[in-house]
């Protein structure tokens, strides 16, 4: 053991150095004493860096020449699929796009015309028109068509009824209404839900799951009273 002797202006010292401690150098002296290294994990380069690694005979890992086994999966790299970023058309879609064109509203048809009397029946009809459309959307060519299913006759005296036809002018009298009180302007209308069927591309044929209300602009009509009037035969 060698033991380093530093002088003092008190008294010498005797140093002994300590292998677990860091050693004392003086001015003009070297370290020699070996320092130990940080251990460094061996690195693994592949034998061929750039070449595609290669699966396995049973098909589920791939295997690298130099560093072996290095990933692991059910089934081979599936293909790439130039459609995997084309748009999805969604019957939401096509929603939004009927709405956006509209559906026909149908003008309400009343006999005996613009003025009716108490407690007389008053036709209701409406004219229900073909909707049929073609458009472009996310790229697909669409066909639509709207059919009606119900209508909703509102009389504007507060009262209101459904049906599933249209009605027809006199002398039929498929959809009526008795009004109970004279009034000016009461203001009917019929109001048309709409059934909407698509194809895209020419497909088979789809039915929307909403229905779509197209509402009809009002009528002018007067409900009047008669009084009855003697006359001389």
């Amino acid at each position: 053991m060698s033991v380093l002797t530093v002088g003092s202006a008190e008294a010498d010292v005797e140093v002994v150095p300590d292998p677990a401690r860091p050693r004392l150098i003086l001015d003009g002296e070297r370290d020699t004493a070996p320092r130990a290294r940080r251990p460094v994990a061996p690195r693994h380069v592949s034998a061929n860096p750039i070449a595609e690694p290669v699966w396995n005979p049973i098909g589920t890992c791939r295997v690298d020449a130099v560093i072996g086994l290095y990933g692991c999966r059910t089934d081979e790299p599936a293909e790439p699929d130039d459609d995997a970023d084309a748009p999805d058309l969604t019957p939401g879609d096509v929603l939004r796009a009927v709405r956006k064109i509209g559906l026909p509203s149908l003008q309400v048809r009343v006999q005996p015309g613009e003025k009716t009397l108490v407690n007389v029946p008053t036709i209701f009809y409406a004219e229900p028109q073909p909707f049929e459309r073609s458009v472009q959307l996310l790229g697909f060519d669409v066909d639509v068509v709207a059919e009606p299913v119900s209508y909703h006759w509102v009389h504007g005296d507060g009262s209101d009824t459904t049906t599933d036809q249209p009605g027809r002018p006199y002398p039929a009298m498929d959809v009526t209404h008795r009004y109970t009180e004279p009034a000016d302007a009461v203001q009917p209308r019929v109001d048309v839900t709409y059934r909407v069927r698509f194809r895209v591309d020419g497909g088979p044929w789809s039915t929307l799951g909403q229905t779509l209300i197209a509402s009809g602009p009002p009528a002018a009509l007067d409900v009047k009273e008669a009084a009855p009037v003697l006359t001389t035969p």
